[in-house]
């Protein structure tokens, strides 16, 4: 991830996130007949993260859309405010504290240049940032296809776009690398097997994972901020069932994706 120092600033009591973007971000799997975004998850990890936080989250991902044709248009009605054309249908006008943008899988497959889908992006990025939300903006995964000519030129723009989006700078505006937090062709099959649903999309668990990646993510620039670690709860000497009960994440194969995760015991913080 790539940020800057941020300026300090006073604790909010309430932070609101809009994550914006296509079918990844909708949460789609099992060819639609099911969706489990990753916003869920983000939620669970702030709210852990500064539990005298409210944070609301909300998903405006839409399958099929691409960054060159629909972003735009969509991202007008979350900040309406500069745009009085729209006022009438305008779908929400309380803003955002966070805007994440993840976008132009689709773009791509329809073999969209990797400029004219980052030169939209900065619009869209842009956009955020003019009407005070900060932007983060996740790099495009990779897709599971199978070893052949069009994956190579697939992933060529693929990672054209994502050396863009890397290299993009401005105030408020943050990288998460989702493509290097997700590395399909890297995995063991056990990891590709729970965690991606078909060529593009993840199973419920995948998106789960995206959800806490992007939350370590947003914590440490929240952290950055100057929030800094909530303070702490007196601590309860109840004892909680199963607290000596070994975790799979914990005697699994170490080359396993979920190695990411950390198990915490009542008894370490004593």
């Amino acid at each position: 991830m790539t940020t800057a120092a941020l300026p300090k600033q006073p604790r909010p009591s309430k932070l609101r996130i809009l994550c914006f973007g296509d079918s990844l971000t909708a949460g789609y799997c099992s060819m639609g007949a099911m969706f489990h975004p990753y916003h869920e998850r983000l939620e669970q990890m702030l709210a852990m993260a500064f539990p005298d936080i409210a944070f609301e989250t909300v998903e405006d991902g839409v399958p099929g859309d691409t960054v060159r044709f629909g972003f735009m248009g969509r991202m007008y009605h979350h900040f309406p405010q500069k745009n009085a054309k729209i006022l009438q249908n305008q779908a929400d006008t309380n803003g955002y504290d966070w805007t994440i943008v993840l976008g132009g899988t689709n773009d791509i497959a329809m073999g969209v240049p990797p400029e004219e889908i980052y030169n939209t992006l900065k619009e869209v990025w842009d956009y955020a940032l003019v009407n005070n939300s900060k932007v983060l903006a996740l790099t495009v995964p990779e897709a599971a296809l199978d070893p052949s000519a069009l994956r190579e030129r697939l992933a060529a723009r693929r990672n054209k776009l994502n050396d863009l989006i890397r290299s993009h700078k401005a105030d408020n505006f943050h990288v998460f690398d989702l493509h290097a937090a997700l590395p399909y062709l890297s995995m063991t099959p056990s990891d590709r097997q729970r965690y991606w649903d078909d060529t593009v999309h993840f199973t419920p668990a995948g998106y789960d994972l995206i959800g806490n990646k992007v939350g370590m993510a947003l914590v440490k620039l929240l952290e950055a901020e100057g929030l800094g670690t909530p303070p702490r709860l007196p601590k309860r000497r109840r004892m909680f069932k199963d607290d000596d009960l070994e975790f799979e994440e914990e005697n699994g194969d170490e080359t396993e994706i979920s190695k990411g995760y950390v198990v915490v015991r009542r008894a370490d913080l004593d």
